[in-house]
């Protein structure tokens, strides 16, 4: 056989032409696999608050946003809903486990029937200071946040409100009288009655909007609101009396639920996390300031702030570790979360004598 015969196709074997085949079929199954391959998809999330629009947090979770928006190319973007439009907290979980909204800036007592240990540091009194928080929240805020994803939520952190203080128009001392006194509650917070019941003082619930009017009729006359909150409310108008007892420390947090971060790459979800628990971070840090200044404002404004004897405080503190140890013994709170809270206290006061 000749190489011109070859040459004109005439042996049996044609290498050339089966790798022109075997390249266009390779062409062919690439093409298939980019056409079948997944495509990442813009995210929305969307994200509601009772914070107004100009808060602390709308700020910064605003300017967060735009940074998740640009670091993930427009892969992820976050939408608000501020001011209460999406309604109070209950109502924004209710809408996220329906799957209407996707996050929410939440105080902790929303999640009062759903993930119990989030209560640790609302036990009534179990601070008496800010820094003794400071000294607990370092250990145990890792151990609450991971808690969250077991209950089908990712948190992006933990914020301070502030310690809540009882505020009356009447003057009230011991727990006996703050049982005559009718005490507001928000309207479905389970949280906040528990901490009233742990002292016998009966509830009165309403809608935070309905607070203020409360005050001026007299169908209400006393909060336990940390400054922070009583002031930008107007509440402090109306009020006279400060009981000078960190009653209960109040904080918030920004979850979604995890359901909603499905199908978002890793490296956008990471950029998510990380960013976004920056912003819980620095509003953290941010309310700590405006905490002490509201305090001194309330002052300023002619609020008295009572200061109890050491036999008054005695008492309250005896129904505040009667609160803990039934919180415990209900299971409102692990006994494992709680055990690690009271050692880490013990700790820090050993270390302060």
């Amino acid at each position: 056989m000749s190489i011109s015969r070859l040459g004109r196709g005439g042996g049996k074997h044609r290498p050339c032409g089966n790798f022109v085949r075997l390249e266009r079929l390779a062409a062919v199954a690439l093409c298939a696999m980019i056409a079948l391959a997944p495509v990442a998809v813009a995210k929305t999330l969307k994200v509601a608050t009772v914070s107004p629009d100009g808060s602390a947090w709308m700020k910064v979770l605003r300017e967060a946003g735009e940074e998740v928006q640009a670091a993930t190319e427009g892969r992820v973007k976050l939408r608000y809903y501020p001011g209460g439009t999406q309604g109070d907290d209950t109502s924004v979980l209710r809408r996220m486990r329906a799957g209407q909204l996707h996050g929410g800036v939440l105080l902790t007592s929303a999640f009062s029937n759903i993930y119990g240990d989030l209560q640790a540091y609302n036990l009534p009194m179990i601070f008496r200071d800010l820094a003794e928080v400071d000294a607990v929240r370092e250990k145990l805020d890792p151990v609450i946040n991971a808690g969250f994803r077991e209950h089908g939520f990712v948190s992006f952190g933990l914020a301070e409100v502030g310690m809540a203080y009882p505020m009356s128009t009447k003057r009230a001392r011991t727990v006996e009288e703050a049982r005559r006194l009718k005490v507001w509650i928000p309207q479905g917070d389970v949280g906040s009655a528990r901490i009233l019941e742990a002292f016998g003082i009966p509830p009165i619930p309403l809608p935070i909007s309905e607070v203020l009017a409360g005050l001026q009729t007299g169908l209400i006359d006393a909060v336990t609101s940390p400054p922070v909150a009583a002031l930008p409310l107007l509440w402090h108008t109306r009020l006279k009396y400060v009981l000078d007892l960190p009653l209960v420390y109040i904080y918030g947090t920004f979850v979604v639920s995890a359901r909603s971060l499905r199908g978002i790459p890793e490296d956008d979800l990471a950029t998510l996390e990380r960013i976004m628990g920056e912003a819980v971070a620095r509003v953290d840090r941010v309310n700590r300031a405006d905490h002490d200044a509201a305090r001194r404002t309330l002052e300023e404004q002619g609020l008295e702030f009572i200061a109890l004897t050491a036999q008054e405080e005695a008492e309250w503190r005896e129904y505040a570790a009667a609160a803990a140890r039934n919180w415990v013994a209900k299971d409102v709170v692990s006994e494992g979360v709680y055990r690690q809270v009271a050692e880490r206290l013990a700790d820090v006061r050993a270390s302060a004598h």
